[in-house]
């Protein structure tokens, strides 16, 4: 079966100057591609921008707003970390929109596995708030598409970005619908991430923190890996989402975390099997040393085909 792909230069537009979250990123990760001739095998998806109605699954009205009002002036600052420019609005809803379009086509069986390379990220946009580079939460928006669908009755959603994902928590921490594992840097941005949250109410229980001390080394990594796949397994969900973030790398100016690309090969391969014959999403988060990014990425989808 084909591999799902979205790639489109629209992500670009949301112009950061400076700032590490910058459309250079892209090029990298462009650049890769060409290389590896990745294009050629995938199944290339067309996407339109997400509707304001189902943003309000996720995030609060007043949210929305905000970030939209903020584009319409020319750009700002919706937090200390987090810049919009004119267009980065309307980029924001194209990310929500790549990242949903790849989760349902990938449950109606268009293929079982997929990457979407969008920016701005969103693992830190939380239910009312923009925050950490991120406008709205992609990962969030694509596992509500996926269970909106009548085959999928629960997903779980795995974060190896060296940040917390903070917002998946906070969206999802009082669901049973969704698990969501999350394995990060802590002490380290954005605070959250402690092994005592577990989750409230119906979600008791479906989420999974492991914080990680910084400069750990990659058999650690892996073996608390290992131990949080066998918690999702216990969960058995009908779809794998994953926030990929390749700030995890050894080389990432953001991060203390000892990845590299064999990593991410290993790391796709072990989510691949994990997932069996179940959709699996990967939707791109972090990642910030442009001379890796793109090779890293590359890595993580050759072990996610098995390659």
């Amino acid at each position: 079966m084909s591999f799902g792909l979205i790639v489109d230069s629209c992500f670009r537009d949301h112009a950061t100057g400076r700032h590490p979250e910058r459309p250079e990123r892209l090029d990298s990760i462009d650049s890769a591609f060409k290389e590896h001739k990745i294009l050629e095998s995938c199944h290339c998806l067309s996407f339109e921008p997400a509707e304001e109605e189902f943003l309000e699954k996720v995030h609060r009205k007043e949210m929305i707003e905000r970030a939209f009002a903020t584009s319409a002036k020319g750009g700002g600052f919706l937090d200390p970390d987090t810049i919009l420019s004119g267009y980065s609005a309307r980029v924001a809803t194209q990310a929500a929109g790549a990242s949903i379009a790849l989760a349902r086509a990938a449950v109606q069986g268009e293929f079982r596995k997929g990457f979407a390379v969008v920016r701005p990220p969103g693992h830190h946009a939380t239910h009312q708030r923009s925050m950490g580079f991120c406008i709205f939460n992609n990962i969030a928006l694509a596992a509500e598409a996926m269970l909106e669908l009548d085959s999928i009755r629960k997903v779980a959603i795995v974060d190896f970005d060296v940040h917390h994902g903070n917002g998946t928590q906070d969206i999802f921490y009082e669901r049973g619908d969704v698990f969501f594992l999350s394995l990060h840097e802590y002490p380290h941005y954005p605070g959250t991430g402690q092994t005592e949250e577990t989750g409230a109410g119906e979600g008791q229980g479906t989420t999974l923190n492991v914080p990680l001390p910084p400069g750990i080394d990659q058999e650690t990594w892996f073996e608390a890996f290992h131990k949080g796949l066998e918690a999702i397994s216990q969960y058995n969900p009908d779809a794998i989402l994953v926030s990929a973030g390749f700030d995890s790398h050894r080389r990432d100016p953001l991060g203390d975390f000892p990845l590299d690309e064999k990593a991410y090969t290993r790391i796709g391969g072990l989510l691949a099997d994990l997932a069996g014959e179940h959709p699996l999403i990967s939707i791109l988060e972090g990642g910030y040393n442009v001379d890796v990014l793109g090779s890293s990425v590359v890595a993580y989808i050759d072990g996610l085909r098995g390659r």
